[in-house]
């Protein structure tokens, strides 16, 4: 790995960074202390400066030092000692780093469940521990966060299919796949088996914008002082998938992404809705289908 990389929300995470702005000082550190345990986590599998095996041992040290709550990492110490103040149990960066080593492997998700677990492992956790750094007790309000960060996973999948097919990986579930032929390079060299490919992501895009919406009902449970910068966070992200949609799921020959000025417009959109929309419809048979998947990790994979 690179020996003084950046991982600063500020540049590798724009979207998140510009939401970030409206935390306070204190806040917006934690979140940046956790945004790059994150990002180093991710970087040990994504890199491309480990082969396989490197990049697993380098993952398990990572475990032992959190388990010992002691490392001579200072990335992984900020971590130990953010996970010690906001009371984040260790099974939960654990069951992240297991995510990240499941990209270690052949990663091909056969269907939504096989997803959802997968979004849980490398984004719902991390809604988790935003949980804890913002010190929101409600387990209600926790699993609204992990769904947020389900959410937000699915469109970083959507968005970045053709980067994954790249690197032989198919994150999509098999089965929202009409396409009979799922071998990434030859996906990547057919024009057909792109514009098929293309349709199928609707289905996927639609399924995240419920998720989106039963995630905002937490949202806007929050403190006054937190919500605008989460609801903006999460704004901002489905946008991106909107944006997608309007572009005909066109996601071979550009990487979507919102402009300053589409920023401001959503902020603005957030602000009015924060003060003026409640009337949101909660999906009540989605979010008994989620529980009860992420229930087969744990009982209490929302503490």
């Amino acid at each position: 790995m690179n020996k003084n990389p950046d991982y600063s929300i500020k540049t590798r995470a724009k979207t998140f960074y510009f939401a970030s702005f409206f935390f306070n000082r204190n806040i917006k550190e934690e979140i940046a202390t956790l945004y790059i345990f994150c990002r180093y986590i991710d970087d040990i599998s994504d890199s491309g400066e480990l082969n396989k095996t490197q990049a697993k041992q380098r993952l398990k040290n990572v475990i032992k030092d959190l388990k010992k709550l002691k490392s001579k990492n200072t990335i992984l110490m900020d971590f130990i000692n953010l996970m010690i103040k906001k009371n984040i149990q260790i099974k939960t960066p654990l069951m992240l780093i297991s995510g990240v080593m499941q990209d270690l492997g052949k990663v091909k998700l056969k269907n939504l469940e096989e997803l959802i677990i997968y979004s849980y492992k490398v984004a719902g956790t991390v809604g988790l521990m935003v949980c804890n750094i913002l010190e929101v007790k409600n387990k209600k309000l926790k699993f609204k966060g992990i769904q947020l960060g389900i959410a937000m996973q699915i469109t970083n999948i959507i968005r970045d299919i053709d980067e994954d097919l790249k690197n032989n990986r198919i994150y999509f579930p098999l089965d929202f796949l009409t396409i009979k032929n799922d071998k990434p390079k030859q996906i990547l060299n057919d024009k057909e088996l792109q514009k098929q490919f293309s349709k199928d992501i609707e289905k996927l895009k639609d399924f995240s914008d419920l998720v989106y919406t039963n995630s905002r009902i937490g949202i806007y449970k929050l403190p006054i002082h937190y919500r605008l910068p989460i609801a903006l966070a999460s704004r901002l992200y489905q946008s991106i998938g909107v944006k997608i949609r309007n572009h005909k799921y066109d996601i071979w020959n550009k990487r979507h992404y919102l402009s300053f000025k589409e920023k401001i417009i959503k902020f603005i959109i957030v602000l009015f809705e924060i003060f003026f929309m409640r009337n949101i419809v909660e999906n009540k048979k989605m979010e008994k289908e989620i529980n009860k998947i992420l229930l087969k990790l744990s009982d209490s994979y929302c503490d």
